[in-house]
């Protein structure tokens, strides 16, 4: 009984607090002055791969998935003003990335091959395009970059 009675005061302080923060850093939506940022992963591995990107400090989005011998694929975006790249929810809520990786299904945060973001400001982010394989002698995915075309 004792811990309902400290919930219900939390919980409105918490919406108090949300709806404060929107107030003062309203969610950005759209692709309005953003850039598409083509993404691709091959994957040339033996098992399946998972694309993924932490949206948050403890937070990740699923980029997408591909079988061996086919692709990932997706679209993320830039904001080239400030360098950010973003992930857009269903809402078209911008979902600013922090790190994108990709690793085998199942396991791809502790098999993973971080992909590097630019994030600079004044510039866009520039195409992801990489090729994942095993990397030899472990148990982790190596992604590297394929040449521009």
């Amino acid at each position: 009984m004792r811990a309902r009675t400290y919930l219900i005061p939390l919980a409105a302080i918490l919406a108090t607090t949300v709806a404060a923060a929107e107030e003062t850093h309203p969610m950005k939506r759209g692709t309005d002055g953003l850039t598409a940022v083509p993404f691709r992963a091959d994957n040339r591995s033996s098992a399946a791969i998972t694309c993924a990107a932490t949206i948050a400090h403890w937070y990740s989005a699923e980029v997408g998935s591909a079988a061996p011998g086919a692709s990932v694929t997706a679209t993320l975006w830039s904001d080239p003003k400030t360098g950010e790249v973003f992930a857009l929810n269903e809402h078209l809520d911008r979902m600013p990335l922090l790190r994108v990786w990709c690793g085998y299904s199942g396991a791809d945060v502790s098999t993973a091959s971080d992909l590097p973001l630019l994030r600079r400001a004044g510039a866009a982010e520039k195409p992801i395009s990489v090729a994942c394989h095993g990397a030899a002698g472990t148990n982790r995915l190596d992604c590297t970059p394929l040449p521009a075309p």
